[in-house]
């Protein structure tokens, strides 16, 4: 199964009718994930509410943990200290042209290695980097690559792919339907 961020879904006239705009991303703490959505980028429109039963992927898990870099591009100084970071939620906005404009990244900071005196850290919406926006705090094109990988997951756990439909057993070399 193959899924489609709102930046490549532009390529693909099927996918207009059935689009999914990804506005919110947590993981919790029992490895789930609660997500929320709109059908479309218009901001009054209704916003759907998921909350997966199962476990997210190991992929999923990596791709969420991977947008640290672009927390901490707009933070260096919290650079150095990214073992200590972990990406708690992040929200998405989209622009009338259906493409990701900004994004806030929420993490948790921890001051010990025992986790046990953390804070919460969120950005303000930061904009996607372009032409012009040298002098402005902006999302780089690989954090952008990696947040689109966020979204991804995010679609692909929607519609089902978690934790326990990858530990499918094989037997005899046939899946079991």
């Amino acid at each position: 199964m193959t899924t489609k961020t709102a930046h490549k879904e532009k390529n693909d006239k099927s996918a207009s009718t059935n689009q999914m705009f990804i506005n919110k991303v947590k993981l919790n703490n029992d490895g789930t994930a609660a997500i929320y959505y709109r059908t479309t980028c218009d901001h009054n429109a209704q916003e759907v509410y998921f909350q997966g039963k199962d476990e997210v992927t190991e992929d999923f898990k990596r791709a969420f943990q991977a947008t640290v870099s672009g927390f901490t591009g707009v933070i260096p100084k919290l650079a150095s200290e990214v073992s200590r970071i972990t990406m708690n939620a992040i929200k998405f906005d989209y622009g009338k042209d259906e493409f990701l404009k900004t994004a806030l990244y929420s993490v948790k900071y921890a001051f010990n290695d025992q986790n046990n005196a953390v804070i919460n850290i969120s950005t303000p919406p930061l904009p996607i980097y372009k032409e012009g926006m040298e002098n402005t705090f902006t999302i780089s094109g690989k954090d952008e690559e990696a947040l689109h990988e966020v979204i991804a997951k995010a679609k692909a756990y929607i519609n089902g792919e978690s934790r326990v439909t990858q530990m499918k057993l094989v037997v005899d070399n046939t899946e079991e339907k």
